[in-house]
């Protein structure tokens, strides 16, 4: 029996059926046109133990995430990279593409909710201010994963691969991110 409230939502999926935990808890399962409400329960109370753990998660960020006043630090971190003292920063992203043998454009440090960084197809790499209150070891895994999509714009096996040549222990650097959020 699902005991946590979902809406159903119609989507231009051609075949599956998916569930979007959003950042506020809430649970959407996404079907076909052709689907009915009947197979999307059915689909959810399949994966309810895998709703319940990951909306858990999400709450648990969301506490952390309100717990920290990032408005506060913002103001205290943002003016202090915006005039040049993330120097040392990008001396270290200019140093990780050397060893991997890549080569970018530029580098943007941007306030965005929604993720930690980002490399454009254009070979531009975006990284949030939010790096700056992390430490060293998650932001060499942001600058290695960012790179590596230099190689690979995708997350394929190929990607990983790559990603995890230069940050072997990646899979538990990825897990310690929720701390930061």
């Amino acid at each position: 029996m699902i005991d946590f409230e979902y809406n159903i939502v119609r989507s231009r999926r051609k075949r599956t059926i998916g569930i979007v935990i959003g950042r506020d808890g809430s649970v959407e399962v996404r079907i076909p046109w052709h689907a009915s409400e009947a197979d999307a329960r059915r689909f959810l109370e399949e994966k309810q133990d895998w709703v319940r753990k990951n909306r858990a998660r999400v709450l648990v960020r969301r506490e952390l995430s309100n717990a920290r006043n990032w408005d506060q630090v913002r103001a205290e971190i943002y003016p202090w990279i915006c005039s040049g003292g993330g120097r040392m920063f990008m001396d270290k992203v200019a140093s990780w593409a050397e060893r991997m043998g890549v080569e970018y454009n530029r580098i943007a440090i941007r306030d965005v909710r929604s993720r930690w960084a980002s490399c454009s197809s254009k070979r531009n790499l975006s990284f949030s201010w939010k790096v700056f209150v992390m430490p060293e070891r998650l932001v060499d895994y942001l600058i290695v994963h960012e790179l590596a999509h230099l190689k690979h714009m995708n997350h394929s096996p190929a990607f990983w691969a790559v990603v995890k040549e230069y940050i072997p222990d990646y899979k538990a650097r990825i897990g310690e991110f929720e701390n930061y959020l």
